[in-house]
């Protein structure tokens, strides 16, 4: 699947895209968390069916200690929606058709010195075409902001004990 730039960039500034929010305590994603994003998974698919443009949004708020927040959005370069303005930077073609992929995005206190980290996943074809595969990329990925999160909040624990 191809967008032309242009229109990338003309949805994401009018916040034309398909967008659903979701919230999940932590205890409740940690019981089952193929479950938790499986239904965010879908969501986002369904989404991306539906919208014109295949564009989508679909987040996942987690409430624990401290809250965190989980984007799945579909995207042209690893940058979110929320950062559109900057997204023509890297494109000298505005006409050009590229290639539309899936970015999940993590947000939490102490990840790391941003505080926020995004992947490229998938191409949206492909998350379309194999649903359960998509799901245990996500999944993988999740966990592994989850240790990075874990870790982070070790060694502050470490340093303040110091």
């Amino acid at each position: 699947m191809k967008i032309r730039v242009k229109d990338f960039l003309a949805a994401g500034e009018a916040q034309t895209f398909a967008s659903q929010e979701f919230s999940a305590d932590l205890k409740q994603v940690q019981a089952d968390l193929k479950q938790a994003l499986g239904q965010v998974i879908t969501a986002f698919l369904e989404e991306v069916a539906d919208h014109p443009q295949n564009l989508a949004q679909v987040s996942l708020t987690i409430k624990g200690n401290s809250d965190f927040k989980l984007f799945l959005e579909t995207g042209i370069i690893n940058l979110a929606f929320r950062d559109i303005k900057r997204v023509d930077n890297f494109f000298s073609d505005e006409e050009a058709e590229v290639p539309l992929n899936v970015y999940l995005s993590f947000e939490a206190p102490g990840l790391n010195a941003s505080g926020y980290r995004i992947d490229e996943i998938t191409d949206l074809a492909s998350a379309q075409a194999k649903p359960a595969k998509f799901l245990d990329l996500v999944v993988a990925q999740f966990e592994s902001y989850l240790a990075m999160l874990a870790a982070s909040e070790q060694e502050n624990t470490t340093e303040n004990e110091n």
